[in-house]
């Protein structure tokens, strides 16, 4: 194997293709775990007490490899060939790894969906993709039966149980042979994922092998491992970074797409029995194992690190972490799924910041989300919800001044240059410049403050602009969510005649509080921190994303209250 940079060799060679993370693995440390995971039934028979164990199984990096190897060539045994979309929509686990990489081994390209994908994803997916197979259990087939862009798929391989399948994924795993690596050019697409959806139809974000290997690059040298670290993450494609750095996994015992209030006690106690060293948690979750450790008065005493990310945190959240976890790094990733890391801050420097404001009621513009990823160039842009052409309209006229708030766009080899299928989601979201190089727009609006640390506002999307002044949903959702009434909490905007857009604030109230005295006590601090509040509604729950669990569904709220499906308490 060469040991020039995988992922950037020229012409087609099996030095791009990213399963030589895997191979050097399997010569270097063959019998390091790779995966660790839940057994089967373990968490049911379970006590709920974080001081027992409940079992695990694993698998080392040489029995990993052999089994993608012979997986890889039941694919080919199939029929399945270099180039050939695959769907993979199966639960976070080892089969869900080995299908991933089988795929990859052999050259064609594996579509993802996470666990928690609707049923418009399966849909959109295949009419983006126009996949050849689909890995995944009978519901899901049942499913996609009644979807007729899977009409022409040729191959279903099953996976669990269920009648009627020709090929089923434990056969493929008997397959004699191993397949070899296929060789592949660097932009040769290896992964598709999609993005949620919730500012329009989901986008198949084409992961190449060459982008693949530099987002492990940046992320490794951010949160570099040691060999003696066990890492629990709770994103799939975290778990990608991991396999290529050869640290050892251990899966989430969770069903990341039905959250449960047993979820922190399970990961509290994953990280305890199975001597787990670091974490990548999204902020609902790293809250919810702070809450539940300051219930029972456990401390996280073998963390080195943890990572956070994927949807706005508050210093409240970050605070109580650090209070049950005060030995780890706690590390907050400003990212998305076209662009990860895109900036990072430390928790512990966070909270050490000399707030603008003494008084704990009153909050900075935005939220600081660190250092801009040192692999990345970035610009500044003026808020437009249209296409960029630079043939058209130059930089010189929409880069904004220096330390304005402004789209937010960046440009470097972690940055997915393009979707899968689809022109018209790189005309929106991309920008092309006069060299050939491509700026992702990140549709979040934001500005650098005098020691270059990035301050994020808000999304283009959901900027609100009332009276022709812009507001921003940020300051005002933490300003909500730290109110003892607010369960759940949203600051958006709602077409008005007079005022363009006016400001309604939507809260999902706990629990023994009465509407006027959470009216009068939004009122008085919004006022204090100077943010218009035309009306307040109650709902039965903010809609949130289905992947992150932490970032609102504007647009599905916006409905909600248009349509009278709300409460309102309050109108100025």
């Amino acid at each position: 194997m060469t040991s020039e940079r995988i992922g950037f060799q020229p012409g087609s060679t099996a030095g791009n293709n990213v399963i030589s993370y895997i191979e050097a693995h399997l010569r270097d440390f063959p019998w390091r775990a790779a995966l660790c995971w839940v057994a089967p039934g373990a968490i049911d028979a379970w006590d709920g007490n974080t001081h027992s164990r409940f079992e695990h199984q694993e698998i080392s990096y040489l029995d990993f490899g052999l089994r993608i190897r012979r997986f890889a060539q039941g694919l080919l045994d199939l029929g399945i060939a270099r180039g050939d979309r695959v769907i993979i929509f199966l639960p976070m686990g080892l089969d869900m790894y080995t299908a991933m990489f089988a795929v990859q081994r052999i050259g064609a390209i594996a579509v993802f969906l996470d666990s928690w994908a609707r049923s418009s994803h399966l849909g959109a997916s295949a009419e983006c993709v126009d996949p050849q197979a689909m890995i995944s259990f009978k519901p899901a087939f049942d499913l996609v039966a009644q979807v007729p862009a899977f009409s022409n798929m040729q191959l279903r391989i099953l996976w669990g149980p269920g009648e009627g399948y020709e090929h089923r994924f434990g056969k493929l795993l008997e397959t004699p042979g191993e397949a070899a690596i296929a060789p592949v050019e660097s932009e040769f697409t290896a992964l598709i994922t999609f993005t949620t959806g919730s500012s329009g139809t989901p986008k198949g974000a084409r992961r190449t092998h060459r982008f693949l290997s530099a987002q492990h690059e940046a992320l490794d040298k951010v949160i570099p491992y040691t060999p003696a670290d066990r890492d629990l993450p709770a994103f799939p494609i975290f778990s990608l970074n991991n396999l290529a750095a050869g640290v050892t996994t251990v899966l989430p015992g969770l069903d990341l797409a039905k959250p449960s209030d047993k979820d922190p006690a399970i990961l509290v106690s994953q990280i305890r029995s199975q001597n787990v060293t670091c974490a990548t948690l999204s902020p609902s979750m790293l809250a919810g194992v702070a809450r539940y450790c300051h219930m029972t008065g456990t401390r996280l005493t073998g963390l080195r690190r943890v990572v956070t990310g994927g949807a706005p945190i508050s210093k409240d959240d970050v605070k109580s972490f650090v209070e049950i976890a005060g030995d780890a790094e706690l590390w907050i990733f400003y990212g998305s799924t076209e662009v990860e890391p895109m900036a990072h801050i430390e928790g512990h420097a966070w909270l050490a910041q000399t707030p603008r404001y003494s008084d704990p009621e009153m909050l900075e513009e935005g939220v600081n989300v660190g250092r801009i990823d040192s692999n990345l160039e970035y610009k500044f842009i003026k808020i437009r919800k249209d296409p960029v052409d630079l043939q058209a309209t130059p930089w010189s006229e929409i880069e904004v001044k220096p330390g304005e708030i402004g789209e937010f766009i960046v440009s470097g080899d972690h940055v997915c240059r393009d979707y899968y299928n689809n022109p018209e989601a790189f005309f929106n979201t991309k920008i092309l410049g006069e060299d050939g190089r491509v700026w992702h727009r990140t549709g979040d609006l934001a500005h650098t403050d005098e020691s270059g640390e990035l301050w994020v506002v808000g999304r283009i999307h959901n900027a609100i602009e009332r009276a022709g002044k812009y507001l921003f949903p940020v300051r005002p959702e933490v300003l909500l969510k730290r109110m003892p009434f607010a369960d759940q909490a949203a600051f958006l905007g709602i077409p008005d005649e007079r005022l363009g857009e006016r400001t309604c604030v939507v809260l999902k109230l706990r629990d023994g509080f009465e509407t006027a005295s959470v009216t009068r006590e939004v009122r008085r601090i919004f006022d204090k921190n100077q943010i218009p509040v035309d009306e307040i509604h109650l709902v039965e729950g903010v809609p949130m994303d289905p992947r992150h669990h932490s970032k609102v569904e504007y647009t599905v709220l916006k409905d909600l209250i248009i349509t009278g499906q709300s409460t309102q308490i309050h109108s100025a």
